[in-house]
């Protein structure tokens, strides 16, 4: 009689990688959970693994401490994010197009997940040097969609200083569509961003004149 054969070990290290992987995902999604309910600091590894159906030991093999997990957490949020706007803005267009389709899949997220803000605004104290790292990822992000509008020609042309420093511009910036979006329950999304948007293309435009003699 035919029996089933045993399984080989890499089928039983596959299987282990995959529960692996899906008990960290949980684990990240219960450490968010708690963040947003009870705030960064009281997201304590105890109430994250019980959220997370395990053990504290668990959480300690998977992300080594309570800072590197919520390291990590950030990092996944902020990724999470820079893919939605990567989409946003996969459409042709010139630089102001594409910022314009960004800021409105950002406000969409804002929308969506309100609280993160929150926790962005938590992190710049909690773990002053990941905000830092975050800072830099999205300035190199912003830089890089300047220096295209600058070789397209919608953008008026600068120097590297002054590119670096309107993507700190843009970067802080945001907390106008943060504070703005529909907290008075009358203005629409397209508008806040419209007008946000025509005060950076008055700071940005390549003037009409230089671009038919330049």
């Amino acid at each position: 009689m035919a029996t089933d054969a045993a399984p080989t070990r890499s089928t039983r290290q596959r299987a282990g990688y995959a529960k692996s992987r899906e008990t960290r995902a949980r684990i990240l999604a219960a450490a968010l959970a708690e963040a947003v309910e009870r705030g960064l600091r009281d997201a304590t590894v105890a109430r994250i693994a019980a959220r997370a159906d395990t053990a504290v030991g668990n959480v300690n093999y998977h992300f080594g401490s309570r800072g590197a997990l919520l390291r990590d957490l950030m990092r996944l949020l902020m990724a999470d994010l820079s893919e939605r706007r990567s989409v946003a803005t996969a459409d042709d267009g010139d630089f102001f197009a594409r910022y314009r389709a960004e800021l409105l899949a950002y406000v969409a997220y804002l929308r969506a997940n309100p609280a993160h803000v929150r926790l962005a605004d938590e992190i710049k104290f909690a773990e002053p040097e990941l905000y830092r790292e975050g800072v830099r990822t999205w300035v190199g992000q912003l830089a890089s969609r300047l220096r295209a509008g600058i070789a397209e020609g919608s953008i008026r042309p600068m120097d590297e200083s002054e590119v670096t420093a309107q993507a700190h511009f843009l970067l802080g910036a945001r907390h106008f569509l943060e504070d703005m979006i529909g907290h008075d329950g009358r203005t629409g999304d397209e508008a806040v961003v419209d007008a946000y948007l025509g005060l950076v293309r008055n700071g940005l435009a390549r003037d009409r004149a230089d671009r038919t003699h330049g």
